[in-house]
């Protein structure tokens, strides 16, 4: 274990040689840090650039160029959602507790999330270039070592070779989206939160904004070159970001527990288990998150082919509506911004869930072309920026600070968990019923998220709400080997 970090300088988002901060000047903090206003600038700057290209790279890149060319290459939509939901989610299920709770307990010269996002920069970068390169790697195993893949076809060879790629890219992107938005929470002053998610998410339609308009209807002829620019720019800005942004001093982590490895494994996970799940409050807030993920991600990632297949849309005209999508959501996101600053994100967000729901029901009635599909689809997603605009600050002001990681991951654990079985699941109804099925699915998971976040606005007014709230934690008590509930520190 690496000894805690020296004290960061006054103004921590910069580098060590940035001036003295001005007493006379408004300041903010967190934690240990403290932040002029040159300081703050700095490392919104340099976290939401990270955030525009996690987003180009996930959301633009992985998932459109992987669903196009696994389709091109004659995979069925139920092989796109194993290959793409359950095989990358069973990996992430296990492996997104370990990099959080590690993250939460890492202390080392870099802070304890930057070092998951640094060393994981380059095989991510190399990952995702391999994925352009597929086809012609394809056909260079078939020319030189054709006994190594057997009787497969032309396609399936692509498509095996893509799918090694696509899922080590997958792998190693565990890295960073497990910590980076833990990083929110260290790095970013509670009292503009608000204003910080609603730029995150103007940032990241922004990404797909430019990827949609720009990109997207070269995926099909051009994915080298999509898959390059995407790993360059990746590569790049986290390498700066991880320089330019500094983590403040931490509390040192509990001691490890005596014993041998096996009996502090198994102590481990017991108290794991105890601390992130004994709680029905705690149940509430996955229930909302676990149905707004399996709801939202597996008709996001297939409604490409509802435009595609079913209305016959060309990529350019699908690309152009989504891009009005995108800039119509930018406007709703600068909106929330101040409105989440004022009112408690929880409000907000119960809100948009019930927005969601009838905004999917329309989606399943009223679309009959491409027109009423693309006017449906800026509908639904302005009712899902109102929904991510109040949730992205909603975590942070309900989360214990010290476990943030931890209450995370096991959260992520559960929806991921449901992404390996119900991405598949949506890929063989849409087989067997038809690409609109997708519109009824995210309206089922949106109404049962509604309820679920409304019973934990209910819980959250009786542990004191927007004057006193304090997140209830687990305290273990040895000596009755038992535990017992107690308020956390407010957040």
């Amino acid at each position: 274990m690496h000894p805690p970090p020296s004290p960061a300088p006054a103004s921590a988002a910069a580098p060590a040689t940035a001036p003295p901060i001005n007493p006379a000047e408004k300041t903010w903090r967190v934690g240990t840090l403290t932040y002029d206003r040159r300081g703050l600038f700095n490392v919104f700057f340099w976290m939401l650039w990270g955030d525009f290209v996690l987003n180009v790279m996930d959301n633009g890149v992985g998932s459109n160029v992987a669903l196009i060319q696994l389709r091109r290459f004659g995979a069925s939509k139920f092989t796109i959602g194993m290959l793409t939901g359950s095989i990358p989610e069973f990996i992430t299920i296990f492996m997104v507790v370990i990099v959080s709770t590690w993250s939460d307990r890492h202390r080392g010269p870099l802070g304890r999330r930057m070092p998951f996002m640094l060393w994981s920069a380059p095989p991510i970068a190399v990952c995702l270039a391999a994925m352009g390169f597929s086809p012609q790697l394809a056909g260079w195993a078939q020319a030189h070592v054709p006994g190594l893949i057997g009787g497969l076809s032309a396609g399936g060879v692509m498509i095996l070779i893509f799918s090694i790629f696509y899922v080590g890219y997958r792998f190693a992107d565990i890295f960073p989206q497990s910590v980076y938005y833990y990083l929110w929470t260290d790095v970013i002053p509670h009292e503009v939160l608000g204003t910080f998610a609603a730029l995150f998410r103007v940032v990241a339609t922004a990404g797909g904004l430019l990827f949609n308009k720009f990109l997207l209807k070269h995926c099909e002829d051009r994915p080298a070159l999509i898959c390059l620019i995407a790993a360059g720019m990746y590569l790049v800005v986290f390498l700066l970001m991880c320089w330019q942004i500094r983590e403040g001093e931490y509390p040192p982590p509990e001691p490890p527990p005596p014993g041998k490895p096996l009996e502090r494994a198994a102590r481990n996970v017991r108290r794991y288990l105890r601390e992130s799940y004994s709680l029905p409050f705690y149940w509430k807030y996955y229930a909302f998150s676990f149905c707004f993920m399996c709801g939202f991600v597996p008709f996001r990632d297939f409604l490409l082919l509802y435009g595609k297949e079913t209305l016959k849309m060309d990529l350019g005209t699908y690309g152009n509506w989504l891009a009005v999508r995108d800039f119509v959501q930018m406007g709703a996101f600068f909106l929330m911004g101040p409105i989440i600053d004022r009112f408690h994100p929880m409000r907000a967000g119960l809100v948009g869930y019930a927005l969601m729901s009838a905004a999917a029901l329309g989606m399943s009635l009223f679309i009959i072309g491409p027109t009423s599909f693309g006017i449906s689809l800026v509908f639904t997603f302005v009712a899902v920026a109102v929904y991510q605009g109040a949730t992205g600050a909603l975590s942070p002001r309900l989360l214990p600070k010290e476990q943030y990681g931890q209450f995370c991951a096991a959260s992520a654990m559960l929806w991921h968990l449901g992404l390996m079985v119900l991405k598949p699941t949506l890929g063989w109804l849409m087989d067997v019923f038809g690409n609109g099925v997708a519109f009824l699915w995210f309206c089922a998971f949106s109404a049962a998220g509604t309820v679920a976040m409304y019973l934990l606005y209910r819980e959250w007014k009786h542990l004191g709400g927007d004057d006193d709230y304090r997140p209830p934690v687990v305290l273990d008590v040895s000596t009755r080997r038992g535990f017992e509930v107690v308020p956390g520190e407010p957040v």
